[in-house]
């Protein structure tokens, strides 16, 4: 007789802080999706310290290292999110726990990783850690493109599609940890939104300032000296290549614009909208669903982006349309402050989908745990 999954457990690195990247966020996000399904019980299991800032519990975690040595708990199902074990306490825990399921939940683009660390000759670390046998993969909506690779990849048949989820919990943590002592509805309206700031992390194809810069220089031939400032973070990236700097020197943006480009380290989101500027101008490459998007659209602030899982919010133009994106510019600094309600108003439709308490999104978790009882 099968048994049905009531206990859970959800890996993560507690060495990893909340704000390095989304991992940390979908992973808390997702547990407390698990424990609004009725019947289940979703703790952390955690790799590293356990603090007082990180969000989790005592009474709701148990360290890897005590579950692994001690055999102190047993689990109906465990979710690799934060870290993978090695193969060998991999195949130990299946051995020792034969009624448990074990699943993999992949955020990020494995594929596009696969292929930029593939061609990185300067990249020197190995893959991280694949264990075998899985029960199944959970991918995310805007990675479903990658459902073939990563069937052959695990060597399993069964990889579904997860909801993407998302609140606004750790955005209002920032204000508290940044001592921004301002209240939301004052912060938002001291943000400058004739001063481009481009988060890209510059680190592979997927997300970088290349096309947001081309639509600035675009939008500057038709509208010269009209915005203020473009602060490109992670651009120390760019600047220590010899390729980059030659593109931008021909663009009136650098030689007509005297100090209106500026490179800067990554800064934390709330920090570089309140000092750098407000009008967000994105580019992607599978990469369609992404937090700084919604932190964006949470502020009101107005986003460029070319994501076509949201092209209903914010300013959506289509793949490396840089005309179009320039003209969602000359429209932002003539519309967006007195349609801003209305674009309120349309956000929050998106946050309430996105909530780990939508019942929709708790229902589909149930069905995918419910549907892993019927995996031999």
């Amino acid at each position: 007789m099968r048994k049905n999954i009531r206990t859970i457990a959800v890996t993560i690195n507690l060495d990893i802080h909340y704000l390095s990247n989304g991992m940390q966020q979908n992973i808390l996000f997702l547990v407390n999706c698990l424990n609004n399904i009725p019947g289940k019980n979703c703790i952390i299991l955690y790799y590293g310290q356990l603090k007082e800032n990180n969000f989790i519990k005592n009474e709701s975690s148990i360290s890897y290292e005590e579950y692994y040595s001690n055999n102190v708990k047993s689990f109906d199902l465990v979710i690799y999110a934060g870290f993978v074990p090695s193969q060998a306490r991999h195949l130990f825990d299946k051995k020792r726990n034969k009624h448990t399921k074990f699943i993999l939940i992949q955020y990020g683009n494995e594929l596009a990783d696969c292929i930029h660390f593939s061609l990185d000759s300067s990249f020197k670390q190995k893959p991280k850690n694949d264990v075998f046998p899985l029960d199944e993969i959970w991918t995310s909506p805007h990675h479903i493109r990658n459902i073939p690779f990563l069937k052959t990849k695990y060597n399993v048949n069964n990889v579904k599609v997860a909801p993407f989820l998302w609140d606004s919990s750790f955005l209002l943590k920032q204000f508290y940890e940044l001592g921004i002592n301002k209240n939301i509805e004052e912060f938002k309206s001291n943000i400058d939104i004739k001063k481009v700031t481009i988060f890209e992390p510059n680190i592979s194809f997927v997300k970088t300032s290349l096309v947001p810069l081309f639509i600035l220089e675009r939008f500057e031939k038709f509208n010269p000296n009209t915005l203020k400032s473009c602060s490109i973070l992670c651009g120390d990236r760019l600047t220590n290549n010899s390729f980059f700097p030659d593109i931008i020197a021909n663009l009136d943006i650098y030689k007509k614009r005297k100090n209106y480009l500026k490179c800067y380290k990554r800064f934390p989101f709330l920090t570089s909208v309140y000092n750098l500027g407000g009008l967000i101008i994105t580019n992607q490459i599978f990469c369609e669903l992404n937090y700084l998007y919604l932190e964006a659209l949470y502020l009101s602030l107005p986003l460029i982006h070319n994501s076509s899982l949201l092209k209903q919010y914010g300013y959506y133009y289509e793949e490396f349309d840089i005309i179009e994106a320039a003209e969602h510019i000359k429209y932002i600094l003539e519309n967006h402050k007195n349609k801003i309600e209305l674009y309120n108003e349309n956000n929050k439709k998106l946050f309430e989908a996105l909530s780990p308490d939508c019942e929709d999104n708790v229902k589909s978790y149930d069905k995918l745990i419910h549907e892993l009882n019927n995996i031999n």
